[in-house]
């Protein structure tokens, strides 16, 4: 009975050894598992933020570029309906202009411009005699008016018809004293456009 005591120990001292080496591997393993579980969790966690901080970055990429584009759309629509604006209102200033033209009080303007033209050239000159080649460039439609333009400028002179002068009024110059004047119409127009759109408001900034 003492031999069969001592194996039935030795047994149960095996099998309990054995039980614990079972669990010892058991929590080796589950330990192995969740540290493998872990680490891949956290990797995938790694390629996730990355993978979100890019797409974030392509997200404010796009936003910028389609505010961009809305803003150089709207830039431009404003620029068009700014210039739109300003044609129209110099279209009636230039119908305005023309019906002046057409007054009594046109050729006093044009002899008034004469005699502006002849204090500028006089002052040029600086105390010489006016040289010959001074022009006078009109309207065809102003042709009647070279008789009181010669009479207000007081020097000799000579005219030329000018297709590009639409509006009216006159353009002098004299390459002698290397002097060009314009006062006409168009030009005088012209020159407000700047001034015209700074006080209405409409620059595009």
């Amino acid at each position: 009975m003492a031999n069969e005591e001592k194996l039935a120990k030795f047994h149960q001292a095996i099998n309990h050894y054995a039980l614990e080496q079972r669990q010892k591997i058991e929590e080796e393993v589950a330990d192995f598992k969740k540290k493998e579980l872990q680490e891949a969790e956290d990797e995938v966690l790694v390629e996730s933020y990355h993978l979100i901080q890019k797409e974030m970055a392509d997200m404010r990429g796009r936003i910028s570029r389609e505010m961009a584009q809305r803003e150089m759309a709207g830039r431009r629509a404003l620029l068009e309906k700014r210039n739109r604006i300003t044609q129209e209102v110099f279209n009636k200033a230039s119908a305005i202009l023309r019906e002046e033209t057409k007054s009594e009080h046109y050729p006093k303007l044009l002899e008034h411009f004469a005699d502006e033209a002849r204090k500028a050239f006089d002052s040029r000159a600086a105390g010489a005699k006016l040289p010959e080649d001074i022009v006078f460039y009109l309207r065809a439609a102003d042709k009647a008016f070279q008789p009181a333009i010669q009479k207000a400028f007081g020097a000799p002179c000579s005219f030329t018809e000018d297709d590009s002068i639409t509006l009216g009024g006159l353009r002098a110059e004299s390459a002698a004293l290397h002097l060009e004047l314009d006062s006409t119409l168009d030009a005088l127009l012209e020159n407000q456009r700047e001034w015209f759109e700074e006080i209405s408001h409409l620059s595009v900034g």
